[in-house]
């Protein structure tokens, strides 16, 4: 059986979730869904990032109809409040001294629209324990790696990880935007050979 050969178009602006797909060596596009990623009211985490994921690669489909489209969106939360990007120095301060000594969740949902009219989707949980955080060594760490535009004021890819206790997750690359073992059982149904 020859494997389909559609294109591929990561529905996102985030270099983070472009440059794991470009780890998985695949030829696509990027385009980014440009959408409302607020809150509704009385929505759940779970509710909201699957809901994002879905609207950002539903989009993308509409500009490129013939593709298979990957959606994703994360969303980080601690006693039922969602934490966004920081944007500023001060939000990540605090969004940090808020995580530390404390345990997170991360839910990070996935859609893939495929070129014959099909819709996979799924939702990751990871849980991260933050160590006891000084305040200098929250300093130290903002300053390093600026983590300015990422859910959580973190980079886990890099120096991130030192904040952290643990993690429990059942995809260590969901914590990055994308989660990849499911991504890849999906395009594998979509006839792409990963590897």
């Amino acid at each position: 059986m020859k494997a389909v050969q559609a294109s591929i178009v990561l529905a996102s602006s985030s270099v983070f979730r472009k440059r794991q797909l470009e780890s998985l060596s695949l030829t696509f596009a990027v385009s980014n869904p440009e959408i409302d990623e607020s809150a509704n009211t009385h929505e759940t985490p779970e509710q909201l990032t699957q809901r994002l994921a879905t609207a950002k690669a539903s989009k993308v489909k509409l500009q490129y109809p013939e593709a298979c489209v990957i959606g994703s969106d994360q969303v980080c939360t601690l006693g039922g409040i969602i934490y966004g990007k920081p944007g500023s120095v001060g939000k990540a301060e605090q969004q940090l001294k808020t995580f530390s000594d404390n345990c997170i969740e991360f839910f990070t949902a996935l859609c893939v629209l495929t070129s014959k009219g099909q819709c996979y989707q799924h939702l990751d949980r990871t849980r991260v324990r933050f160590r006891n955080l000084s305040f200098e060594e929250i300093q130290r760490y903002i300053e390093k790696e600026q983590p300015l535009n990422c859910a959580g004021s973190f980079k886990v890819e890099s120096l991130g990880l030192s904040l952290f206790e643990s993690v429990e997750s059942k995809d260590p690359s969901a914590l990055m935007g994308l989660p990849l073992i499911k991504l890849c059982a999906f395009l594998r149904l979509c006839g792409y050979q990963i590897p």
